[in-house]
């Protein structure tokens, strides 16, 4: 058990410092983009760029995790995020800072599988989803702090200080990494890849359906939190490129501080009564407060609707131990690479439709209409209805452990 809580207290320590880095350059990410000359859309392919390179290298990196070892594939990915967000400060126009975003993808890819993977693998079944719901409770915290903070950054040193920041903590990650975690009791054992492993996952209907649900939630958060808001904030709001960069990091916090709320008692609930009712209420919510969000016109009134969006995300939060209870353990390593791949997948599209989607439909006034809310909430809604059709192996074990105990307490039953 003392082995199981290092690991955990390692790996949620990590992502914190990672997902405060990247909340911190969220804000500021679109907003940097028009700076160096970019549309609505190209501004949109940069918080895509990172998941564009994450869908091509999920899958292998989870496979090197495997063979590797996850401490070394996850020192080397928060190298490359430190390395690449030094690098982005210096963006002199728009392909180089989509470059660097791009090769930071590839650090995120190397770093987010093999720590999911390691989780996966040391946890066991009847308690993963708190602890999951604890790693994903320290990148909320992450998320929380980090909008904030960024937008002082940039209102106190510009469009390009958050990328200098998010170098450090990448470095602090690495090292916490690096002295925190023994590489024997990181390292998944055996696991070599093998494509026939991945046709078997991807036979699995439910398996398929839990990630076409993942898919909606990453998409949510990259299309429309990190994406359209602050895009909207700019365009109908009239801030200037680091005011709306600071007011998108007020409502990125008050997103992600509402979604802390919601998501250690849905992991609590999934553990004890099924994955389905919470993950499948989460994504549908979503897609129907979606639409309320054009309606806000100052922070005031995109405040509250920010809050409630952020709660019906929290309850989705610990949606990889969906994924997970699907997987035979000998093959996490690589399902969790095919689970991040499928995720990434809506985390691409995500920004590129909803970017796609603004620059298409601006109305003449070179305002944003409610058309990209409307294309988030189909997506949103579809994808939680689809999840229906999953299997929950935690509540059908919960299910068939209730029969056995109403059986042996009816008349008749009884020694």
């Amino acid at each position: 058990m003392a082995s199981i809580r290092r690991t955990v207290a390692v790996l949620s320590g990590t992502v914190f410092f990672v997902m405060v880095g990247i909340s911190i350059i969220n804000p500021a990410v679109p907003q940097y983009g028009r700076y160096l000359g970019a549309s609505p859309f190209l501004a949109g392919a940069l918080v895509g760029a990172l998941p564009a390179a994450r869908v091509v290298l999920d899958l292998p990196a989870g496979s090197w995790g495997d063979r590797l070892g996850n401490v070394r594939m996850m020192r080397l990915g928060l190298a490359i995020i430190a390395l690449t967000s030094a690098v982005a400060v210096h963006a002199f126009n728009y392909w180089v800072l989509l470059g660097v975003r791009i090769a930071e993808g590839i650090g995120g890819a190397f770093y987010v599988t093999s720590s999911l993977a390691t989780l996966a693998k040391r946890v066991p079944t009847e308690m993963r989803g708190r602890y999951m719901g604890l790693y994903v409770n320290a990148l909320l915290l992450g998320q929380i702090m980090g909008p904030v903070i960024g937008g002082v950054v940039v209102l106190a040193w510009g469009l390009r200080a958050p990328f200098a920041v998010y170098a450090l903590l990448a470095s602090a990650g690495m090292a916490v990494v690096t002295f925190g975690l023994e590489p024997s009791a990181a390292t998944v054992q055996g696991g070599r890849v093998d494509w026939t492993v991945v046709k078997r996952l991807l036979r699995d209907r439910s398996y398929v359906v839990v990630n076409i649900g993942t898919m909606g939630a990453f998409f949510a958060r990259a299309g429309i939190v990190s994406t359209a808001i602050p895009l909207f904030i700019a365009l109908n709001w009239g801030a200037g490129l680091e005011e709306a960069a600071a007011l998108a990091g007020v409502l990125l916090t008050t997103n992600a501080l509402a979604a802390l709320i919601t998501q250690w008692p849905s992991g609590m609930y999934a553990d004890r009564r099924g994955r389905k009712l919470p993950f499948v209420t989460s994504l549908v919510l979503a897609g129907l407060i979606a639409p309320f969000l054009f309606f806000t016109h100052d922070l005031a009134s995109a405040i509250p609707v920010m809050f409630a969006y952020g709660l019906v995300l929290g309850m989705h939060g610990p949606l990889a131990s969906w994924t997970t209870d699907l997987t035979p353990p000998e093959v996490m390593g690589t399902s969790m690479g095919l689970y991040r791949t499928l995720g990434d997948i809506g985390f691409l599209t995500g920004p590129l439709v909803m970017s796609a989607v603004i620059e298409l439909t601006l109305d003449s006034a070179g305002r944003i209409t409610i058309a990209p809310f409307l294309v988030a909430a189909v997506w949103l809604v579809t994808a939680g209805l689809l999840m229906l059709l999953a299997r929950d192996p935690v509540g059908e074990r919960m299910r068939a452990a209730r029969r056995t105990i109403d059986a042996a307490g009816r008349p008749g039953n009884s020694g």
